[in-house]
């Protein structure tokens, strides 16, 4: 994957993360100790966070890092744990539980 994909996709879960705390860019950018312009290039994919930048942003927003940087959680390792530990011959019945669990949430 190209470095300009993953900034952009990083970008992407940033500003869920910014729309699910109801916050601005000014205002997300004041949080995370840094310029307005500078968060919005982050957004759009045009600049990158430092390691301790991505660090604060867990600090201060809860977002995992792990999700930040690749898009995946803890919760979607411990999904996949559940599969791994499931028989073959019933997953499709996790699958279906999770699948109905999702759309219960939405």
């Amino acid at each position: 994957m190209a470095t300009e994909e993953i900034l952009v996709r990083i970008g992407k879960r940033l500003y869920k993360r910014r729309k699910e705390m109801k916050l601005t860019q000014e205002k997300m950018a004041e949080k995370l100790e840094m310029s307005a312009a500078f968060y919005g290039e982050i957004e759009r994919g045009k600049k990158r966070l430092s390691i301790e930048k991505i660090i604060q942003v867990y600090e201060k927003t809860g977002l995992d890092p792990d999700y930040l940087l690749t898009g995946e959680g803890a919760m979607d390792k411990a999904v996949m744990e559940l599969f791994k530990d499931c028989p073959e011959e019933k997953r499709p019945a996790l699958d279906q539980v999770l699948s109905d669990l999702t759309e219960m949430i939405r």
